[in-house]
């Protein structure tokens, strides 16, 4: 991930932390936690819930140098609660904000994953940058899960909500002229 140094590393999960912001505060909790939704067989304060346990493992990691995805909290309030998942995004963008930059970004991490629910976890090396990349498209994912339940409520969404930077930079380009 190259950014200058005038822009913090963090700055693109903020801002999709932002924009994800700007989604549920318009859900009512109703539609927030209503599973499913559609063929979707979850809710969207699930999906939430589930993005926000990533960005927590990273921060985390950010000051241990230990990673595990798989450690999870399962039934929250981030995931009834519009208000909660609103309250813990803040607390997150604050803590992103705060982190140092671009030298973080080679700060090794041991990661621990399960590669199989038949066999003990492994830890593999990675780095603060490696897991900030995986958190973000990670949550791009997620996001545009949102979307299509938003979308099936009768919601509203930001313009190019769950869409990866590299899909968002193909529709801007250009067409080469021949």
């Amino acid at each position: 991930m190259t950014l200058s140094t005038e822009t913090s590393t963090t700055q693109p999960l903020i801002a999709l932390l932002n924009q994800l912001s700007a989604v549920i505060t318009q859900l009512p909790d109703a539609h927030y936690t209503r599973n499913p939704v559609g063929v979707i067989p979850s809710s969207i304060g699930g999906h939430v819930r589930h993005c926000l346990d990533h960005v927590r493992s990273l921060i985390d990691a950010i000051d241990t140098g230990q990673i595990n995805y798989d450690h999870r909290c399962r039934g929250t309030s981030v995931e009834s609660s519009t208000q909660a998942a609103l309250t813990q995004i803040d607390e997150f963008v604050q803590s992103l904000d705060a982190i140092e930059n671009v030298d973080r970004l080679d700060a090794p991490l041991r990661m621990t994953v399960l590669l199989s629910a038949d066999e003990p976890p492994v830890v593999v090396r990675s780095t603060v940058g490696r897991e900030l990349a995986y958190v973000l498209a990670h949550t791009i994912h997620h996001n545009a899960l949102i979307a299509a339940m938003v979308k099936t409520l009768g919601g509203s969404l930001p313009e190019r909500f769950g869409y990866a930077p590299s899909t968002i930079k193909n529709l801007e380009a250009k067409p080469c002229v021949r």
